[in-house]
C-alpha cells in the first residue's frame, strides 16, 4: 500500500541512529517506534538516540525511565502547554478515587498520573518515550509476560507499557467512551476481548501448543490479524494506549508463526482511516474487519 501525498508519508523514525545496533534489536526498536508514530508521536533525533542507547544496553530501563520523568517534570515546571497548570504541584502525590481511577486534573484534559505532571505536552512525550522503550523490551523478549494471547495477556502488556506513569495501567475502564463518531461501551469490553482471543486461539499455535517452523499462509495470517485488531479496537478496554497495546500483542502473535508486522510502511492517516471504517454499523456488534485487510496484507511480512 503506497503512501498518499508527501504530507501523508510514514514518519522517518531515525534509521541512521540505529545502525550500530544488533540487527534483531534494531528491527524491534524500529517496530516499537513505528507503533507509537501511528498513534501520533513524532520522535526527534534525541529521543531516538536515547532509545538506541537503551536497546544497545548502554542505559538500563530504570535509569531510562528516571531520566525521562526528570525531563517531563522540568518541562512541567516551566509552565503550561495546551492544558496544564503552573507546575507548582508537579511532584505532589496523586490521590485517585477508586471508583474512577483515571480522572483528569480539574479544568484540564490531562490524565492524572503518578508524578502529578499537568503539562499536556510534557506528559505526552513522557508517555510515548517510556511506552516505546517498554514496547521494545517486550518485542525483544526482555520481559516476562503471560503467553496466553487473551485479555490477561493484553492487560499485562498495557500494565508494562504504562505502569510507571498511570495508576490505572492494565485496568479496564468502567465507563463508556467516545472518540469522534465511534462509541466504546464498557459492558461490551469482555465480549469483544473474548472474541479476539478466540480468533487467535483457533488459528494460532502459541504457548504450550507452539509448533516451531510451521507458518500460516501470509495472507491468511494478515486477515486473522486484521480481524483480531478490529475486535480489540472495538473493546478499547483502557482509557489510553489501546492502539499501542493491541499492536504489540499482534506483533508477538505474528512472531509465533514466523511473520512480522511492518508498521513503518503505513501512514498514520491510512491507519486511522482503516481503523475508523472498521467500526460496526450503528446498532450492530460485528466490526467491519475487511476495512483493515489491505493495511494488514501490506504490513505482514516474513520474519527475517
Amino acid at each position: 500500500m503506497p503512501p498518499s501525498p508527501d504530507t501523508d508519508r510514514p514518519h522517518d523514525v531515525g534509521r541512521p541512529d540505529l545502525a550500530r545496533l544488533d540487527p534483531a534489536r534494531a528491527t524491534c526498536l524500529r517496530g516499537a517506534i513505528a507503533n507509537a508514530v501511528l498513534e501520533g508521536w513524532r520522535p526527534g533525533a534525541d529521543a531516538v538516540g536515547r532509545l538506541s542507547e537503551l536497546a544497545e544496553g548502554i542505559v538500563g530501563i530504570d535509569r531510562f525511565v528516571e531520566d525521562a520523568v526528570g525531563r517531563a517534570l522540568a518541562a512541567d515546571g516551566a509552565g503550561p502547554a495546551g492544558d496544564g497548570g503552573d507546575g507548582a504541584e508537579a511532584a505532589a502525590p496523586v490521590s485517585v478515587p477508586e471508583s474512577f481511577t483515571d480522572t483528569v486534573y480539574p479544568g484540564t484534559s490531562v490524565l492524572r498520573n503518578n508524578f502529578g505532571i499537568q503539562n499536556r505536552a510534557a506528559l505526552a512525550e513522557l508517555e510515548f518515550e517510556t511506552g516505546t522503550a517498554q514496547a521494545f523490551r517486550i518485542e525483544a523478549g526482555l520481559v516476562e509476560l503471560p503467553d496466553t494471547f487473551d485479555a490477561r495477556h493484553l492487560d499485562a502488556i498495557h500494565a508494562h507499557l504504562f505502569g510507571a506513569l498511570y495508576p490505572w495501567a492494565g485496568v479496564h475502564r468502567r465507563y463508556d467512551m467516545a472518540l469522534g463518531h465511534n462509541a466504546f461501551y464498557a459492558d461490551q469490553i469482555d465480549r469483544y476481548l473474548a472474541d479476539a482471543a478466540r480468533l487467535l486461539h483457533r488459528r494460532l499455535p502459541h504457548g504450550h501448543r507452539r509448533r516451531r517452523g510451521r507458518q500460516l499462509d501470509r495472507l491468511h495470517f494478515a486477515r486473522l490479524a486484521a480481524e483480531t485488531y478490529a475486535y480489540l479496537n472495538c473493546a478499547h478496554p483502557f482509557r489510553e494506549g489501546n492502539g499501542r497495546t493491541a499492536k504489540t500483542l499482534l506483533q508477538l502473535a505474528a512472531a509465533e508463526v514466523g511473520y512480522r508486522l511492518n508498521f513503518e510502511i503505513v501512514s498514520k492517516a491510512q491507519w486511522d482511516t482503516a481503523s475508523r471504517l472498521s467500526a460496526p454499523e450503528h446498532g450492530r456488534y460485528r466490526p467491519a474487519a475487511e476495512r483493515l485487510y489491505p493495511v494488514f496484507m501490506s504490513i505482514t511480512a516474513p520474519r527475517g
